[in-house]
């Protein structure tokens, strides 16, 4: 145990950030879908999966905040989930900030998509199970995307980054692996990157600056909300001739005037939000506790 304790403390901060991340990401969605896959297997007309959730992201989030054994690795813990509370003015530029930021993006994709022939993104057939047990599996799968995602990434993994190399090699590194993240649905994903990428970069800048996770995971589950209901109550939707063939029309144009405009208002934005959040107190570069399996500090 020495020598494992030993060897994982000699990797390197970012590596070790990336794989207690992962590990993050990973028992939480394997929960989630292990229950969702019992639920509409065995009882898909009552959504008990949901209730269930809600038990076991409690059960999560004060293990990741530091509850529970090893007591060795509390403190290191509670500093990356970095669930902080904040005041009611930052909390409204963090949401101002990043809806519009995220909604420039949803523009951007939609310019991208005009650019690029990408495929969509696949969604699964739902019509087979009552429309009360979709509505409650879709919305419990936003939740659980936004509050695991945000921990993992913007939280176990972007935090000991950013004490050891700064906000910018942060934010950037887990953008990538957080886009990344994605292909494990499919090689179909590979096109969306950018996108991915842009999101990742607009969430981690908010964490950043406010040093929490709690906007992020709002603005995730939001974000997620909508585009599973959209997805769900529009089905699989054909996307629009490249403008290399039909030409730049309206459509084209008012997705990229949003995007600029969006875009525009998210840059004053964010800097509203760096001055609301200077006052707040930002992490030391040196992290208290043992490093450990899900925990990461210095080098």
């Amino acid at each position: 145990m020495k020598f494992a304790s030993l060897l994982w403390n000699r990797l390197p901060v970012v590596l070790r950030a990336i794989v207690n991340g992962l590990l993050v990401l990973f028992f939480g969605a394997l929960a989630w879908t292990a229950m969702l896959v019992i639920n509409l297997k065995l009882t898909s007309s009552v959504p008990w999966a949901a209730g269930t959730l809600v038990l076991f992201l409690w059960i999560y989030w004060h293990y990741l905040n530091g509850a529970g054994w090893p007591r060795s690795t509390a403190q290191a813990r509670h500093t990356n989930f970095r669930a902080h509370q904040l005041s009611g003015r930052t909390w409204f530029w963090a949401l101002m900030t990043g809806a519009t930021a995220l909604a420039g993006a949803v523009a951007l994709q939609g310019v991208f998509e005009r650019l690029v022939r990408i495929p969509p993104l696949p969604f699964t057939n739902l019509s087979q199970y009552p429309s009360t047990t979709v509505l409650v599996v879709l919305l419990a799968a936003a939740a659980e995307a936004g509050i695991v995602e945000e921990a993992a990434f913007r939280g176990y993994m972007q935090a000991p980054i950013e004490r050891r190399y700064g906000p910018g090699i942060a934010v950037a590194v887990v953008a990538v692996v957080f886009g990344c993240s994605h292909l494990a649905n499919g090689f179909h994903e590979l096109l969306w990157l950018p996108v991915y990428f842009l999101v990742g970069v607009i969430l981690g800048v908010v964490a950043y600056l406010t040093n929490s996770i709690l906007p992020g995971m709002v603005l995730h589950a939001s974000l997620d909300a909508f585009r599973f209901l959209t997805a769900w109550r529009r089905g699989a939707v054909r996307q629009e001739r490249l403008i290399w063939v039909s030409g730049a029309d309206a459509s084209f144009w008012t997705s990229l005037a949003a995007a600029v405009i969006f875009g525009v208002v998210a840059v004053w934005a964010y800097k509203k939000l760096a001055v609301v959040a200077r006052s707040g107190v930002r992490p030391s570069r040196a992290m208290s506790g043992q490093e450990g399996p899900l925990s990461a500090g210095r080098m």
